[in-house]
């Protein structure tokens, strides 16, 4: 195992600057771990941390884990097919459990791989590469958060590969997000689940083994990320699949099922309202989830299927009305309500919400006006949602 040393090396990122900040330092030629901690996953029961290992200026892995031989089999065969195939799995499970026996180290696994067939450095290092751009994907996003470096002088020795460039790989990143952009009418969120329009496919007249091929994605009733896994594919390519077929009707999504009651949902730039609010409808009894983020709202709200949505109206990026017209065009969003959110007692934003099928509510400028604020959105809660309790049975 890697012997890791304590450092005091850090730096504090805000949301959408982790890419610039990881540039500058990840370029230091240093070799260790660079420990992402985020502000928006530090209230989760089990706290989700990311690593991305460097060595003399290059990316070498990406996990919620240090290296480790469970971490790098994992990500060999979430992105290699052929450790899928029935004679190639049994040996993939074979070592797993020899590895786990004698205490293998990382590169003690690859060597015995490579030399049995199972994997070649191409292969490695495709599937390291995807995993970094996958994880790329989902924390470039995550907002705020601070980051601390981890030494650990002997990771490249444990991980034999040159690396990759950062400046490439946060270059490639960047083009992802703008490919996922692009792709969020028709793909809002990878935690849905496709639905097929039978009749659409039907008149599409597609050829046999198309049709079929779409059916059987479909019936497995998995989410995205699930499809993408289960065909070793990269995620965005999978979604860029799908949201062909949503383009053409032959597809919709729909969200998992929940045992849980629907969320209200709070989308607000202000870490201050966010809390203020998560407070105050919690203290009501009714779960929240809370999204700093405008431009990734969206995805958020058709993940978690909402009961009710407060959206604040000027938040950088995009804007309050802005988000609402692209909540309309998700059909299984259309009868969710929708409450203003503003510090701004102006006529003309009391007309727009109304016009966009909104309720309003004013947030609170003083202490004064804090236990009318409350009392009006208890009000707007029961009204919209009913209370906590026949909400949670409405979901049963």
């Amino acid at each position: 195992m890697n012997r890791l040393i304590a450092t005091t090396e850090r730096f504090s990122f805000q949301s959408r600057e982790l890419s610039e900040q990881l540039l500058k330092h990840v370029q230091n030629g240093r070799t260790g771990y660079w420990e992402h901690q985020f502000d928006r996953l530090a209230d989760k029961e089990q706290v989700i941390n990311w690593y991305l290992a460097i060595a003399k200026g290059q990316i070498l892995y990406s996990g919620n884990r240090l290296l480790s031989v469970p971490s790098l089999m994992k990500i060999l065969y979430r992105y290699t097919l052929h450790t899928r195939n029935e004679l190639v799995g049994e040996r993939f499970e074979q070592l797993k459990v020899t590895a786990e026996k004698e205490a293998w180290t990382p590169v003690q696994l690859l060597a015995k791989m490579k030399q049995i067939g199972i994997i070649n450095d191409a292969q490695l290092i495709k599937a390291l590469k995807m995993k970094v751009l996958n994880d790329l994907d989902t924390y470039v996003l995550m907002g705020s958060g601070k980051a601390t470096f981890i030494p650990a002088p002997d990771l490249d020795l444990q991980l034999p590969i040159e690396g990759f460039s950062p400046i490439i790989v946060l270059d490639e990143a960047k083009q992802r997000q703008l490919q996922w952009e692009k792709l969020q009418q028709q793909v809002p969120s990878i935690h849905l689940i496709p639905v097929l329009n039978r009749a659409a496919l039907t008149k599409a007249n597609l050829p046999a083994g198309q049709q079929q091929r779409i059916e059987n994605l479909v019936q497995s009733q998995q989410t995205l990320t699930a499809i993408a896994e289960d065909m070793a594919k990269d995620t965005l390519e999978i979604a860029e699949m799908f949201a062909k077929f949503v383009r053409v009707g032959l597809v919709s999504f729909q969200p998992p099922k929940k045992d849980t009651p629907a969320p209200i949902v709070v989308v607000d730039d202000s870490p201050i309202i966010l809390s203020q609010f998560q407070h105050w409808v919690g203290a009501l009894g009714y779960p929240v989830v809370a999204c700093q983020e405008s431009e990734t709202a969206l995805a958020t709200i058709v993940e978690v299927d909402p009961a009710a949505i407060f959206i604040d109206i000027n938040m950088p990026g995009i804007s309050g009305f802005e988000l609402v017209k692209q909540i309309r065009k998700q059909p299984q969003l259309a009868t969710i309500p929708l409450v203003i959110l503003t510090g701004e007692q102006k006529l003309s934003n009391r007309w727009r919400a109304q016009w966009s099928g909104c309720e309003f509510l004013t947030k609170p400028l003083d202490s004064g006006d804090m236990s009318n604020f409350q009392a009006r959105l208890e009000e707007l809660l029961i009204e919209l949602v009913g209370t906590p309790e026949s909400a949670a049975n409405s979901q049963n």
